[in-house]
């Protein structure tokens, strides 16, 4: 077995929840060289390691924390990826979350730690550098995820671990729970925090001193100062640096006509401006924070200042996604309402994507007749009412009520629940609410939603080799946004030449696009195997491809079905998939991955 000479330590922690069994795994450099990290090693382990159809909240799921090979070196923007089957869609779910964790868990001296099995009791894990430990979290269960980390920093008496925690949500196995991580970032799709929840794993708080092995230090320290350099001097991104992601929303109403609002039945949107940046720049912003080592510093943190109901609040954001998908997605007009909405999310344990277009799917519902007041516990679920948005994302996160349980099922199980004409305003792609780009006005995030791996998600890439660099980002474990575009339009080598300096590797350039491919496959595979997932699953929502916009910039735009057939045979055609969206049995083979051989050949 090779050991690796730099970027890694060449072991995993193994924990298994249900005997309370703590052991190392030795991994060979080569499934490193073959998958990187993150998304990549996570496709592979969950193919390889859980049993088919494993029902995503037993004990045999498995969920899989990891830092990539460029955590704790000078490489900008670095993240933490999650993976696990998901328990909202069933099928391949990998979550990347920034701040400082995946550093920190790089310096731990572990390349990653898979968790198995439930434990008996509530429990956290803490991670010291060599030290391992679970820990009783009885004491935590219940509580929402700012008092867990501050509950369990007090316990260890040290401010300097972070933490990787659960709410109510999570608890209660919403299935679209997410996990929060360093106290206001969320590492939000999918359900991971309902996996968590469904092992009885409150929280993960991890600490570390050890430094990252580098073969050639010299060499992969200019590398990383230049692929910063790409980062920053991208013109477009100073607009985000100054105004964070929020600033976005103005330009998708009035420029782009993709802003989502009122579940989406329209992209326009005026009064965007009560709750865009310039109303946050206003009311809310303090001060810029940034990723480790990344120049764009697109995270914003405030203290509301609005003289209103949550005067005094503390949080982070908006951001683009969550500003849309809690404000005019829910029709809102109000700043601080979104605010406290976005915040009650992060506090109960909530995906603020999935919940928002759980909440604005109700509100049409509502809108068109088809829910009644007692079917929401007399909540008056109105467009632009956001203190009973607020209501219902606490109901959501303990299924309290007729309300709780429905909208917890998310927008897929609730449409089939309810039957009849629900499903024409249910907008989700292989059971995953879409997030905050109407395809319809930018027809390339069709692309991200419904060819992606996972189903309504706007970080999988626009264009067929776009997720092949996303695929990358989230296997390296970089951040899509501030790394991905600027790497791969001015010289995607780069990210092999980074790899080669820090591993003492020789990759080379066409290795790039032949690795991307080779992620996707992966987790198209494991998706195949799972759930059958093929060309019919690939495609939009029903509103999207029927119904025009009806005002905006992008008045009358719609995704037609030739829009649709183009999309999918391009993807195919790029990845080497035949017709149906299967992989054929020579692109297997030239990916290694052979494995699924017979999988593919059922399908």
């Amino acid at each position: 077995m090779a050991t690796p000479k730099g970027g890694y330590f060449g072991k995993m922690l193994e924990v298994d929840l249900s005997s309370g069994k703590i052991s190392t795994r030795a991994m060979d450099e080569q499934i490193y060289k073959d998958y990187v990290g993150g998304y990549g090693l996570g496709a592979h382990l969950l193919y390889k390691e859980l049993p088919p159809k494993t029902d995503p909240l037993s004990p045999q799921n498995i969920l899989l924390i990891l830092p990539g090979p460029f955590n704790g070196t000078s490489c900008p923007s670095t993240r933490l990826n999650m993976c696990f089957k998901s328990p909202h869609t069933g099928i391949f779910a990998h979550t990347e979350v920034g701040g400082n964790a995946g550093n920190e868990f790089k310096w731990t001296g572990w390349d990653g730690v898979i968790v198995k099995g439930k434990a008996a009791k509530p429990t956290y894990l803490v991670i010291h550098n060599d030290k391992v430990e679970l820990r009783d979290a009885s004491k935590l269960w219940g509580k929402d995820t700012y008092e867990t980390d501050e509950a369990i920093k007090a316990e260890l008496k040290d401010d300097e671990f972070r933490t990787i925690v659960i709410g109510p949500a999570g608890e209660n196995k919403v299935t679209y729970a997410c996990i929060i991580v360093d106290r206001f970032r969320a590492a939000g799709r999918s359900g991971g925090g309902a996996v968590m929840g469904s092992k009885n794993l409150k929280a993960v708080a991890i600490k570390g001193t050890k430094a990252v092995p580098v073969a050639n230090v010299e060499a992969y320290n200019k590398l990383a100062a230049e692929a910063k350099d790409m980062c920053s001097n991208v013109e477009a991104w100073q607009g985000v640096k100054r105004w964070g992601t929020a600033g976005l929303m103005e330009f998708a109403n009035f420029v782009a006509g993709s802003l989502v609002a009122k579940n989406y039945q329209t992209s326009w949107y005026p009064d965007v401006e009560y709750l865009g940046a310039e109303e946050a720049n206003r009311t809310f912003w303090k001060r810029h924070t940034a990723c480790p080592n990344c120049p764009m510093h697109c995270m914003k943190l405030g203290v509301l200042r609005t003289g209103g109901k949550y005067d005094g609040l503390i949080a982070e954001g908006p951001e683009y996604e969550t500003g849309v998908m809690m404000g005019t997605n829910l029709g809102l007009v109000e700043f601080e309402g979104a605010m406290k909405g976005i915040e009650e999310c992060d506090a109960m344990g909530l995906c603020t994507i999935s919940t928002g277009n759980v909440i604005g799917y109700a509100m049409e519902l509502v809108q068109r007749g088809l829910l009644k007041p007692a079917d929401l516990d007399g909540v008056k679920l109105e467009f632009g009412n956001a203190e009973a948005a607020i209501a219902m994302v606490r109901k959501i996160a303990r299924k309290e009520g007729k309300a709780g349980a429905l909208l917890s099922l998310g927008i897929k199980r609730m449409a089939d629940k309810l039957g009849g004409d629900a499903s024409k305003y249910a907008i989700h792609t292989k059971g995953q609410e879409m997030a905050a780009h109407d395809p319809r006005g930018f027809k390339p995030r069709g692309v991200s939603y419904a060819m992606g791996q996972q189903g309504g998600d706007h970080h999988e890439g626009n264009t067929p080799d776009g997720q092949a660099v996303f695929a990358w980002c989230c296997s390296a474990v970089t951040c899509t946004l501030a790394t991905a575009t600027p790497w791969a339009k001015r010289r995607p080598g780069i990210v092999c030449e980074m790899l080669n300096s820090l591993c003492g590797w020789n990759m080379k350039d066409e290795d790039f696009w032949t690795m991307g491919k080779r992620f996707i496959t992966a987790a198209r595979v494991f998706n195949i195997r799972e759930a059958g997932i093929s060309r019919k699953d690939d495609v939009l929502p029903v509103r999207m491809t029927t119904e025009p916009l009806p005002e905006g910039p992008k008045q009358g735009a719609v995704f037609t079905e030739e829009d649709t057939k183009k999309m999918q045979d391009d993807y195919y055609a790029y990845y080497g998939w035949d017709a149906n969206g299967i992989p054929t049995p020579e692109t297997l083979k030239s990916l290694k991955l052979d494995y699924a051989m017979e999988v593919t050949k059922k399908a």
